[in-house]
């Protein structure tokens, strides 16, 4: 197969060391890379990726959220036909939220918004936010659905970072239960891109599926399934021979998308992953020109071939 030339990174951060000094995430417990809008732009070049999506998804006070969405503005005004943003929310704070959708979309000009698994252990499904996905919904957003740190207390780390268990059942967490709570249904306008394939949700799909047998969900197999197949899945950390089949069959190489992680994710993985997607069996040259970048040209128009060619 012949490689495909256009590539977009949906789930693409920036880490500005002011970001850093002021967020929870330079204590989790992993090294952060540092990071410029310089080294950002030569990496991406060196990649061959042709666009990205910026974000920094984070759980912080009004003020912090509003700073880290002004810097994301800031970044792709260094190159605007390469970069778009996906804002943040101060969820914890409904009126806030919804102020800061409106500045996001009205003055920053975002193309869509980043949101957490969960903020202080209140899982985005929670009753208490459907406010905010009610605007969401109506302004037909798309949304990439991050795992953040796990809810509740006595987290099993094994002594290892959460990142390497807990962040795709995180995800997988977040996700159903916004099925299992009829979220989904509710706000169909919402497009949501999940993160790192979906957690194990492609693995687990049949199984989170039917749960209605032994009365632990309300919703039919096959409500569940057509609410997994409305999802976007992004592949960072993820392009691999064992999750392409499973997410292919799950939804459909049109539903698969691009990203990267970046900069926790190293540009040789990065470069790994893009040669597995353009090397695989498992998708053809038009499927694998969807997953990297026409798919993401239709969800962010800022990325269609005339405006950056």
């Amino acid at each position: 197969m012949s490689e495909i030339k256009s590539v977009i990174d949906v789930h693409h951060h920036i880490i500005p060391p002011q970001l850093v000094a002021a967020s929870s995430q330079s204590t989790s417990g992993i090294s952060i890379p540092k990071w410029s809008i310089e080294k950002d732009l030569e990496d991406m070049d060196g990649l061959g990726i042709s666009g990205a999506l910026l974000s920094s998804p984070n759980s912080g006070a009004v003020k912090l959220v509003r700073m880290m969405n002004t810097m994301l503005a800031e970044a792709t005004e260094k190159a605007p036909k390469r970069y778009g943003i996906l804002a943040s929310l101060p969820f914890q704070d409904t009126d806030a939220a919804l102020k800061e959708i409106e500045y996001a979309c009205d003055t920053l000009k975002a193309d869509g918004f980043a949101l957490q698994s969960n903020y202080a252990g209140n899982y985005i499904s929670d009753d208490r936010f459907d406010l905010i996905l009610e605007e969401l919904n109506r302004c037909s957003a798309v949304v990439l659905l991050h795992p953040g740190t796990p809810g509740g207390d006595n987290l099993p780390l094994f002594g290892r970072h959460m990142s390497v268990y807990e962040f795709p059942f995180e995800t997988t967490r977040a996700v159903m239960d916004l099925i299992y709570k009829g979220k989904l249904q509710r706000y169909p306008k919402i497009r949501w891109v999940i993160a790192h394939a979906g957690g194990t949700i492609p693995y687990l799909a049949d199984r989170l599926s039917i749960a209605k047998e032994w009365g632990a969900i309300s919703q039919s197999p096959e409500v569940v399934l057509e609410n997994l197949q409305s999802l976007y899945f992004e592949l960072a950390l993820s392009a691999s021979p064992y999750v392409f089949p499973a997410l292919k069959r799950l939804a459909g190489a049109s539903h698969i998308v691009f990203g990267t992680d970046y900069p926790m994710r190293s540009n040789k993985g990065i470069s790994s992953s893009i040669q597995q997607i353009n090397d695989t069996a498992d998708f053809n040259e038009d499927e694998t020109r969807l997953i990297l970048s026409e798919t993401s040209q239709s969800l962010f128009p800022r990325f269609r071939k005339a405006a950056y060619l």
